[in-house]
């Protein structure tokens, strides 16, 4: 009965994340940008999925952005404020921003981790991929002021939640449609940015034999 009961709730959890606009989305989307730049290759070269990591924490993190998404919506009823979890496209980059502020001119992107990774929050792509958010916004005729990373521990306190603000530059959001671009043009796969034992567990790309995917770093 326990492994049914596991077998069950897994395949639940991984049938609905598939069936999301995010899960489903073909185009390399902001979240990707500044990351592993094999990954993207292999994304925009439809390398067919090889490694199934089936890894709870972007699935958990999901749930937690929908929750956030409904909880939020209390603190602007009527929807005149508050722009959430609306898709901007411009120039052939399409992202779901969060959240956009209006009267504060204010793009707010949600991230979950552990309290053990806080440390490294925020990193420099996840300040990229807020920008881009940000540009996606102006292009869309919006004004945008700031633009936010607010990180959720999932194994912490209310108290540990933080909140990095920074001015909106659209300077770093060009640098990563840039970053983009020059990935779009290799004609061959770029070197691997992570070693296998990272990759095993989080990369759909990752192939040990380096056939058809990515074998990672190799000593």
């Amino acid at each position: 009965m326990e492994s049914d009961l596991t077998k069950m709730l897994s395949t639940a959890l991984t049938g609905w994340d598939n069936s999301r606009d995010r899960s489903t989305q073909v185009e390399i989307g902001p979240s990707s940008i500044g990351g592993c730049r094999r990954k993207v290759w292999h994304d925009l070269q439809r390398t067919p999925e090889i490694n199934h990591t089936e890894g709870l924490a972007a699935i958990l993190g999901t749930f937690i952005h929908a929750g956030i998404s409904e909880a939020i919506k209390r603190e602007d009823p009527f929807g005149d404020n508050f722009l959430i979890e609306q898709e901007f496209s411009c120039e052939g980059m399409k992202g779901h921003v969060d959240l956009y502020i209006k009267d504060q001119g204010l793009v707010v992107d949600w991230k979950t981790t552990t309290k053990k990774n806080l440390r490294y929050f925020p990193s420099d792509q996840q300040r990229m991929q807020v920008q881009i958010y940000g540009w996606l916004l102006e292009n869309n005729g919006y004004d945008v002021k700031n633009v936010s990373l607010v990180v959720i521990p999932r194994d912490g306190h209310m108290t540990e939640i933080r909140a990095h603000v920074e001015p909106y530059n659209p300077q770093i959001a060009e640098a990563g449609l840039v970053w983009l671009q020059e990935i779009e043009d290799m004609t061959e796969a770029p070197a691997p940015e992570k070693y296998p034992s990272y990759c095993a567990l989080y990369c759909k790309f990752f192939d040990a034999t380096g056939e058809v995917g990515c074998p990672g770093i190799q000593k």
